[in-house]
């Protein structure tokens, strides 16, 4: 009778795939987590954080209410940029976050497959 040999490992954090684990021993960087984490620190704080996007999302929200449906004035016009305008701004925060969080998904990848086929 042939038994096949183990095709994972078992360690702390879970059962790995053992040919996936030798690979990235050899050449995964570890570091490149920690710099995606300042990156990610990097681009929120560019673009405000979090919380400025989904205000932009309402700000923008009441302001078509107001264009599209003839709702009252929700968000004061002194100061305040087109609807296009702030549109495109918001398109330009979420595109760039999206890259950092596209660029943190490839670096996460190698880590995915240490799933184990079993």
């Amino acid at each position: 009778m042939h038994i096949p040999p183990v095709s994972f490992r078992v360690t702390p954090y879970g059962d790995v795939d053992a040919k996936a684990l030798d690979s990235l021993r050899a050449s995964y960087d570890i570091s490149q987590l920690l710099n995606l984490v300042d990156r990610l620190d990097a681009c929120l704080a560019e673009i405000g954080g979090i919380g400025c996007i989904k205000d932009d999302f309402l700000h923008l929200h009441a302001m078509a209410m107001t264009i599209l449906e003839g709702s009252p004035l929700a968000v004061a016009t002194a100061d305040v940029d087109s609807i296009w305008e702030k549109a495109i701004a918001l398109q330009g925060d979420i595109s760039a976050l999206c890259f950092c969080l596209q660029t943190g998904s490839k670096h996460l990848a190698p880590l995915v497959a240490l799933a184990p086929d079993y």
